[in-house]
């Protein structure tokens, strides 16, 4: 069969949109890496967006696709990417909130409640657009090393060894009394002025709002198929749960809630 297969340079840390050209079945059934994977009919063929996270290793991997009598199968290389290391150094009172366990705990159980869901409409059309105007962005996939403040008085060093206990926001994990809190950031942090305007990318269903203790006031939008974006550190949210917006419509405003040493707009993508 004809499979087409974006982007041209598959690597770490981003997607593979593979369309099987042609293919009108109903229920089209795929898999990524042996494990079942949403996919879709489209009006050029099945549709499958597979996620190549920032915490699993590059390598090459099977893409398959089932169709009536027989199915495509196509290994994927997937090239590794070196996403780096950081040091975040915070006040008192904001490393005092990394040793909330439980109720980090908690809130990355309901935020990965919302991710998981999968409705059947795709939502959004055409090209995508920024979140906010203007600002700097940069960190996704970066391993974050978390300390106090008054450690910067001293050499620190990241021993190379060292890695993150999971991505920002969805995992359950805690670094142990004598560990260092880390998390791999699972987003890109976009440096605007608290009170920015926030705007749909795309089209979507509001999904869920939360005030968690390290995303801060979060905002989830459902934009179908398994698509999921995400807007963290947030001061002021302007939608409702369930409310079903439009490309550029308002969502909120920038602010520095949560675990943000700074105003700035946390934006996540998850497949």
């Amino acid at each position: 069969g004809t499979l087409l297969m974006e982007p041209d340079e598959i690597r770490r840390g981003g997607v593979i949109v593979a369309i099987a050209q042609g293919l009108t079945m109903e229920s089209p059934r795929c898999s990524w890496k042996g494990n079942a994977l949403p996919c879709y009919r489209t009006r050029a063929g099945v549709r499958a967006i597979a996620p190549l996270p920032a915490d699993e290793p590059g390598g090459r991997y099977a893409l398959v696709i089932d169709r009536p009598a027989s199915r495509i199968t196509r290994e994927v290389s997937v090239a590794e990417r070196d996403f780096g290391q950081e040091l975040v150094f915070l006040s008192d009172s904001l490393y005092a909130q990394l040793r909330r366990g439980s109720d980090i705990a908690r809130d990355a159980r309901a935020i990965r409640r919302v991710l998981e869901t999968e409705s059947p409409e795709q939502q959004w059309s055409g090209a995508w657009r920024m979140p906010v105007d203007g600002g700097r962005t940069s960190g996704y996939g970066v391993e974050r090393f978390y300390y106090r403040a008054s450690d910067s008085a001293r050499v620190v060093k990241i021993d190379p060894s060292a890695r993150s206990r999971g991505s920002f926001g969805v995992d359950t994990s805690t670094a142990s009394a004598q560990g260092i809190p880390s998390w791999r950031h699972a987003g890109v942090d976009i440096a605007v002025p608290r009170g920015a305007s926030v705007r749909a990318p795309a089209a979507g269903e509001v999904a869920a709002i939360g005030d968690y203790a390290l995303t801060g006031r979060t905002l989830i939008l459902d934009h179908g198929q398994g698509v999921h974006s995400a807007y963290f550190h947030l001061d002021t949210i302007l939608v409702r749960e369930g409310d079903i917006v439009r490309r550029g419509a308002s969502l909120a405003r920038v602010g520095a809630s949560g675990l943000a040493t700074g105003p700035h707009l946390h934006y996540g993508i998850y497949i």
